[in-house]
């Protein structure tokens, strides 16, 4: 009989799953482990399923994600648990569709799109295509063409700041503290962090590609909710009737946005309509991972895509990849959120099967 599992999930948005006899619970959404209430809770809820069902320590598997500094991960290693392992942040988000399904041998392409996640190189990941399944693990095959985050994860809360990153592999760039981007003095100041390489780290990130678009688009300022930038970015594009999309090829391993955002400037620029560039943008991305994704599925034989990541919670972006996918069977979650809330759950599905960070 295996041994039960407790995965402790990811900081943000965490749930906790609890595997017992080839049954997975999950919890109720705890949400952000930095609020003291939400970490009691989280605390609380670990101690309730363990003592509920019965489960002995010393014969339980601890997962969490490989982030050293996230609270969930310094709990998980303080627990009184003999095994306590690591699971990589965007593998568990594929596996979590795949756990839904009970697919646990199916082969396929995993697409995990978010704003953050530690990979395997220390980096800032968050535009990963893996190849694999549940039982063998997943290989990561491409990725986003890597970017600068200056300040790392507190580039999230600015679209600007995110966007020097970005923008510093763009030529040509126009003056952007001018009309029509009027982008402010924090942009200028991240710039140079970009320049100098202080406090900047090398960064995969889909989400962050959603708030330089945003930043362009005329979202300058501080967000006050996660995801906000890229929810108004796909707020302008439905309102857009054109279909047209802007290049983002998929060259080698990598998906270039360099030719993507040279487009959203130049259209700016001759004063196209914010929401023509913010459709052709959605499209351009979509296209974009069709061509990865049919190149991979066609080099790995595979028919079948996974899709995971709070990027996937885009609609607009999804019907957009649905419309191209043609003969491709497209897998999304269902029973838990594509979000960090379902991440605990692939934790738990590749623990089960031994598919462990430090394996990878």
């Amino acid at each position: 009989m295996q041994d039960p599992i407790l995965a402790v999930g990811p900081d943000l948005k965490n749930t906790i799953t609890l595997v017992v006899d080839g049954q997975a619970f999950v919890s109720q959404h705890i949400g952000d482990l930095s609020h003291y209430e939400a970490f009691r809770a989280f605390r609380e809820t670990i101690d309730d399923l363990v003592a509920m069902y019965e489960v002995p320590w010393k014969e339980l598997v601890v997962v969490h994600d490989c982030h050293p500094q996230y609270a969930s991960t310094t709990h998980a290693l303080e627990l009184p648990a003999e095994q306590v392992h690591a699971v990589q942040h965007h593998r568990a988000h594929v596996a979590s569709v795949l756990a839904e399904r009970g697919a646990w041998n199916k082969k396929v392409v995993g697409v995990s799109f978010d704003g953050t996640g530690y990979g395997d190189d220390g980096s800032i990941w968050g535009g990963e295509v893996f190849v694999g399944s549940v039982a063998e693990g997943f290989a990561r095959v491409a990725h986003l063409r890597s970017a600068t985050l200056p300040g790392g994860d507190a580039a999230a809360q600015n679209p600007v700041q995110a966007a020097a990153g970005f923008l510093a592999q763009v030529d040509d760039l126009p003056d952007l503290k001018l009309e029509p981007f009027s982008f402010p003095e924090r942009y200028r100041s991240s710039l140079e962090l970009v320049k100098k390489n202080v406090r900047c780290f090398a960064a995969t990130s889909m989400g962050r590609l959603f708030d330089t678009a945003a930043a362009l688009l005329g979202f300058t300022r501080p967000i006050s909710f996660e995801g906000q930038a890229a929810i108004w970015v796909e707020q302008r594009a439905r309102k857009a009737l054109t279909t047209d999309s802007y290049p983002f090829p998929f060259i080698g391993k990598e998906l270039d946005f360099r030719r993507l955002l040279q487009r959203i400037i130049e259209d700016r620029c001759r004063g196209r309509n914010v929401t023509e560039i913010a459709r052709a943008f959605h499209r351009g991305v979509a296209i974009g991972l069709f061509e990865c994704v049919v190149a991979t599925c066609g080099s790995h034989t595979t028919d079948t895509v996974v899709l995971s990541g709070g990027v996937f919670q885009n609609e607009l972006l999804l019907a957009e990849f649905h419309a191209l996918a043609g003969s491709l069977h497209i897998w999304t979650n269902s029973a838990v959120p594509a979000n960090d809330g379902g991440i605990s759950l692939g934790q738990a599905a590749l623990a089960a099967f031994g598919r462990f960070d430090e394996d990878a």
